[in-house]
């Protein structure tokens, strides 16, 4: 598997990836916001790469050529390499999928596929398969489950996005998306996101939705088949990873700012999912 995003996002400095997950295959690579503020999206910018995105929440905005553009469940944003564009802010942090694709291997598979040249994508929407969030999360599960035949598993697998991705956008689309889930479980993900730096408890969250401890518990495992704080326990170890591997920040200081108040706790948690504590992840992991 390669690491080089530099492939696919041009020149950033490391420091500006603290805040979002990155899976880097052969010719595509997923970015993933994971709980912070992505300053570099939020500027104007140019990607040597294709940029194909969809989003999880209401709806977020990318601005090219002076227009806003709305991104909202269930369709597919492509912009062309060295189109400039960046991300408009909103109140609440936007929840996307970008995935870039290398420009020779998407060029070559749009011409085979239709005898034309690819065009020049500049904020073109267009409904988005049904079954390529699942997709996604198949290969971002394997690239972090590391389990015996992984590599050839994600090598598949981005093969599959990626036609997914040209089928979407070509209008071959197979059956209607159904991504969301209930606005108030989307709301307390969104309230998990902002605060997950702090302490949160199960009732904090059921009040910020209006609903009881039980219905509000209840309704969260029935969407997302894991109950509200193992949910929020997964979200801070996946930033804990990408901070393990982009800063030089000490690893009590990294729980702190992922929401562990305890090292050792945290060290127990991020061994029980992953198989190796922080340090041991840092030391294998890291892209230097």
């Amino acid at each position: 598997m390669k690491e080089n995003y530099l492939d696919y996002s041009g020149p950033i400095p490391k420091e500006a990836l603290k805040f979002v997950d990155i899976y880097t295959g052969d010719n595509m690579q997923i970015v993933i916001p994971n709980g912070g503020v992505f300053d570099f999206a939020l500027d104007p910018h140019v990607l040597p790469s294709y940029l194909f995105t969809y989003t999880y929440h209401e709806r977020a905005y990318v601005c090219i050529d002076h227009e806003l553009i709305p991104l909202k469940p269930g369709g597919l944003l492509s912009v062309s390499p060295y189109v400039e564009h960046y991300e408009v802010p909103t109140v609440q942090q936007s929840r996307y999928v970008c995935i870039n694709i290398r420009s020779n291997y998407f060029d070559e598979l749009y011409k085979k596929v239709t005898g034309q040249v690819t065009p020049i994508f500049r904020g073109q929407y267009t409904e988005l398969i049904s079954d390529l969030p699942d997709l996604v999360s198949k290969y971002v599960n394997e690239y972090e489950e590391k389990v015996f035949g992984y590599d050839e598993i994600c090598k598949s697998l981005e093969t599959i996005i990626i036609n997914k991705i040209l089928r979407s956008v070509l209008g071959k689309v197979e059956k209607k998306l159904s991504i969301t889930v209930r606005k108030e479980i989307e709301q307390a993900i969104q309230y998990m996101y902002h605060h997950m730096h702090q302490k949160i408890t199960l009732n904090e969250l059921a009040e910020d939705v209006n609903l009881s401890v039980s219905r509000f518990s209840k309704i969260f495992k029935d969407e997302l088949e894991t109950s509200p704080m193992d949910y929020l326990n997964a979200i801070r170890l996946e930033r804990a990873k990408r901070l393990l591997l982009s800063d030089q920040m000490k690893i009590h200081r990294i729980a702190y700012e992922c929401g562990f108040s305890d090292t050792s706790y945290f060290t127990m948690k991020f061994k029980e999912k992953y198989d190796e504590t922080p340090r041991e992840f840092r030391s294998n992991y890291r892209i230097t």
